[in-house]
């Protein structure tokens, strides 16, 4: 099969004969003056294309005139100009962010790990730095770092004051309501239990036993008569649950307001802020320390089996894939920006890695056909546009004459 150069260099040849074939007829013949101007001017057109087409490559002919060779005579220009087309317009962090838009990272993520020879992989990788950070890992040193520095961390957190604030707008909004309600319901029932029951009657009874020695109130305890004041006292208890368990009732108003006012205090106690903060260094140095031991009795595999219980939580939760794939672009985001300029140095440091005659001829390669067909379109067109000026010339001369 022809090739389109082929192709373009025949229709270019043809024309020539065609025109040099007419030539001696046509003063004497109109078909074969038509045939000379027509097909003279689709070797002109032709010529001109080829000479054009050529000319960006190389020198046609070898002749160095000006306009020709014009790749490699603006190589440089060329290149640098590439460079800064993709980097500041292609490859920009808000185009590429806009292309990825619409992946989810995190699925992404799952779904290459959930194939087992992926994460295997990774951990072959992984493995050796593991094992190396393991083994050189100064357990002591960092357990003195970490008492020294995490009690100092805790404290710039400022944990009571957001405990406090907690606390009180959960008592403000209500949320200890259901709190109140379940306290009065599970007294309510100690309420009528027997032993209870046999405790107050034993309380009554010392009473009435201590005021009929010497007291002004002996006249209100008849022998056998105190016993009737328990139903009485449990009674006012119960009324009082009723009330704690109420928002509305004024001991309800009462106790949120004598707790938001022990809150506050709490807010300004050092003591309490001190007392608050040792507890949770004790619980984060007690916690880090028993990963410390665990570190030092087990295989450097567990952090594999850590790897894969994380990704099997993320695997559950849309709401922390979602927060991953946030992450993740907002990573990539900040890479893109801070890389801009590496871009252009990559793709200029990749373009002038090529051999110039070697990345020219690589160009003409994906690009000849279609200016070959440009030689084709202009031999076509020059003969066309030959034809109609031959005509209109030819009907002018008729009409004058």
């Amino acid at each position: 099969m022809a090739t389109v150069k082929t192709q373009a260099h025949c229709l270019l040849a043809g024309a020539a004969a065609a025109a040099a074939c007419a030539w001696p007829w046509a003063q004497a013949s109109l078909a074969a003056d038509f045939i000379h101007h027509t097909a003279l001017a689709a070797t002109i057109g032709g010529l001109a294309d080829w000479w054009g087409v050529t000319a960006l490559f190389k020198r046609p002919m070898g002749v160095n005139a000006p306009g020709t060779d014009v790749l490699r005579n603006n190589y440089e220009r060329l290149t640098t100009g590439l460079a800064d087309f993709v980097s500041n317009d292609l490859l920009t962090a808000e185009n590429v962010m806009q292309a990825v838009g619409d992946e989810n990272f995190a699925k992404l993520l799952l779904a290459h790990f959930a194939q087992q020879q992926n994460v295997e992989r990774l951990w072959q990788t992984v493995r050796p730095l593991a094992e190396h950070a393991l083994q050189s890992l100064n357990t002591r040193q960092a357990e003195q770092l970490l008492l020294q520095e995490l009690p100092k961390y805790i404290a710039s957190l400022r944990i009571p004051e957001i405990l406090v604030d907690a606390l009180q707008k959960a008592v403000a909004n209500g949320s200890f309501n259901g709190l109140w309600q379940l306290a009065a319901q599970d007294s309510k029932q100690i309420l009528h239990k027997a032993e209870f029951t046999a405790l107050l009657e034993g309380l009554a009874q010392m009473a009435e036993e201590e005021y009929n020695k010497d007291s002004l109130l002996r006249n209100l305890f008849v022998s056998g008569q105190a016993a009737k004041l328990v139903p009485l006292f449990v009674q006012e208890l119960e009324k009082t649950l009723d009330a704690l368990a109420d928002p509305a009732s004024e001991l309800r108003r009462q106790l949120d307001n004598w707790l938001l006012a022990r809150m506050e205090d709490y807010r300004h106690d050092i003591a309490f802020a001190d007392w608050l903060n040792g507890k949770l260094s004790q619980m984060a140095t007690a916690k880090a320390l028993a990963f410390k031991e665990l570190l030092q009795t087990q295989d450097v595999d567990i952090l594999l089996q850590l790897l894969q219980n994380r990704l099997q939580l993320l695997a559950n939760s849309e709401v922390e894939q979602g927060k991953l794939d946030h992450a993740l672009k907002e990573l990539l985001l900040q890479v893109l920006t801070m890389q801009h300029d590496t871009v252009y140095d990559l793709v200029l440091h990749k373009l002038q890695s090529y051999d110039k005659d070697d990345l020219i001829a690589k160009m003409e390669l994906r690009v000849g056909d279609d200016l070959q067909n440009i030689r084709k379109s202009g031999t076509c067109i020059g003969g066309l546009l030959g034809a109609v000026l031959f005509v209109i010339a030819t009907l002018a001369e008729r009409l004058v004459s």
